[in-house]
C-alpha cells in the first residue's frame, strides 16, 4: 500500500489548519475538478498527507480520460488513493439524495462556494448545504475559487472567511496537480472577478468557515 506523502512534517492524526480537529474521512465536492484544485489543493495535500481519508466528488461520468486526469491531478497532490465518485443526476434534489449517502459518516464536506443557484457549481454547493444539514453533520467548509461567479459582485461571505497559509511542501504538491490537470496557476495574477481583485493564491487558500 502507499504511504501518504510527507508535507513538512505533517503525520497522521496531526491537525491542518483551517478545518476541524479529527478530521479522519473528507468528502471533497470538486465541480468542477479543477476549481477544487485551485481553490482547495493545498488542503486537500496536507489532508492526504495527514493520513485523511479523501473521497472526492466530480459531476457527470465523463469520458475516461478526463477520469484519468483526475487521477493525476490527484496522485500530484500526494493523495494517489484518493477516491473519485461521481455525482448522480443533473437536478439539485438528485444531487442532495446522493450528497446525503456520500456525507454519512464523514468527518468533514468541502464543497466551492458559489452565490449563483442557476449554475452548475452553485446547484453542487447547494445539495452540500442541504445534504450536510440534513445528517447534522459532517460540518461543511467552503472554498473560495477566483472567478467563479460571472456577477461583480457575488456577495462572498467575506465576513467568515479563513486564509490557510500553505506550507512549501503543500504549495509544490498543488502547483505540480496544477500542471497536471492544465489548470493555470493561481499564483500567475489572473485577474479575478471577486471583490478582491487580482489576488495571488498559490501560498494560501481562503475557506468560509
Amino acid at each position: 500500500m502507499e504511504q501518504a506523502v510527507r508535507v513538512d512534517g505533517l503525520s497522521a492524526g496531526r491537525p491542518v489548519a483551517g478545518v476541524p480537529e479529527g478530521v479522519r474521512d473528507a468528502v471533497v465536492v470538486a465541480v468542477p475538478f479543477d476549481a477544487a484544485v485551485v481553490g482547495f489543493g493545498g488542503c486537500m495535500a496536507m489532508l492526504a498527507a495527514s493520513g485523511v481519508r479523501l473521497r472526492v466528488v466530480v459531476s457527470g461520468g465523463g469520458p475516461a480520460s478526463r477520469a484519468a486526469v483526475s487521477r493525476e491531478a490527484l496522485a500530484s497532490l500526494g493523495a494517489p488513493q484518493a477516491e473519485l465518485e461521481w455525482l448522480e443526476g443533473t437536478r439539485c434534489d438528485e444531487g442532495v439524495r446522493h450528497l446525503s449517502l456520500l456525507v454519512k459518516g464523514a468527518d468533514l464536506c468541502a464543497a466551492p462556494w458559489c452565490g449563483d443557484r442557476g449554475t452548475a457549481v452553485g446547484s453542487a454547493r447547494w445539495a452540500a448545504l442541504l445534504a450536510c444539514s440534513l445528517r447534522l453533520r459532517p460540518p461543511l467548509v467552503e472554498y473560495w475559487v477566483p472567478g467563479h461567479c460571472a456577477s461583480r459582485d457575488c456577495g462572498e461571505p467575506w465576513q467568515r472567511a479563513s486564509r490557510v497559509s500553505l506550507p512549501p511542501g503543500a504549495e509544490r504538491l498543488k502547483r505540480r496537480a496544477l500542471c497536471a490537470g492544465g489548470v493555470a496557476d493561481p499564483a500567475s495574477g489572473r485577474e479575478s472577478g471577486a471583490s478582491v481583485g487580482a489576488t495571488r493564491l498559490g501560498s494560501r487558500e481562503i475557506l468560509f468557515l
